[in-house]
């Protein structure tokens, strides 16, 4: 999937989310406020009756991919643009179609052949799109069919921090660093993490200094501009007194 498409989603989602916002069929409206208005059980009840009202079905695809079910919005996002195309193509929510039909293939893909590849993959997709909580889940499918892999561990503790699982983060960067002890990011995002979101900074200084050095000696490693900005950064936290 290019990248562009990835960033247009994260744009477009607030967009879609907020105009999304004419009325059920008539007949249903008055069910629909009764049962205190924009709620997922409301929805399904009307849609339980009536499951060819396309003005709930996208109600309902928004209130999935806005509560973070994006797994479940997708899912009938692609069955509603199968039932009537037609009705989709005016709505807002069509220009996340093919976002939506590439991302359940390739969930598809990863639960048929639990592989880590299509587990990462579909993790780094779910990060890039901003849901934490199903990357999670990937980066764990993934980790269970190969607890050795480093990067997908790394992630899974950044998008355990993006939740506010911090301790949890803390854990998984921690046993990355038994593995590997000259980890560079593990170092790094360690410090990041007990600085800003734990609070213990003497702790969180002593990972990033040991960040500092690991990042010289690997300077090679790096592109130049990401180098002069992590060199940056880095003096910038360890000068802090």
């Amino acid at each position: 999937m290019k990248k562009s498409s990835l960033l247009l989603l994260i744009f477009i989602f607030p967009i879609i989310l907020l105009a999304e916002d004419s009325k059920c069929a008539e007949g249903n409206y008055l069910v629909f406020q009764k049962e205190n208005n924009h709620t997922i059980n409301s929805l399904q009840k009307i849609l339980q009756k009536n499951p060819n009202d396309m003005e709930c079905l996208v109600k309902l695809i928004n209130l999935y991919l806005k509560e973070g079910k994006v797994s479940k919005g997708f899912e009938l996002l692609i069955r509603a643009y199968k039932k009537d195309p037609d009705f989709i193509k005016t709505k807002k929510i069509y220009k996340i179609v093919h976002v939506a039909q590439y991302i359940t293939r390739l969930k598809q893909k990863a639960k048929e052949t639990n592989s880590s590849k299509y587990w990462n993959l579909l993790g780094l997709n779910y990060y890039k799109m901003g849901f934490f909580k199903e990357a999670i889940k990937c980066y764990r499918n993934s980790l269970k069919v190969n607890a050795d892999q480093i990067e997908p561990k790394l992630n899974l503790a950044i998008a355990l921090s993006r939740v506010g699982q911090k301790y949890m983060a803390i854990e998984e960067l921690s046993d990355i660093i038994k593995k590997d002890k000259n980890n560079f990011y593990a170092y790094y995002y360690a410090g990041k993490i007990l600085e800003y979101q734990i609070g213990d900074k003497d702790k969180a200084k002593r990972y990033l200094q040991k960040a500092k050095i690991l990042c010289k000696a690997e300077k090679s490693k790096f592109s130049k501009k990401m180098y002069e900005l992590y060199m940056k950064d880095l003096d910038s936290e360890t000068e802090k007194k």
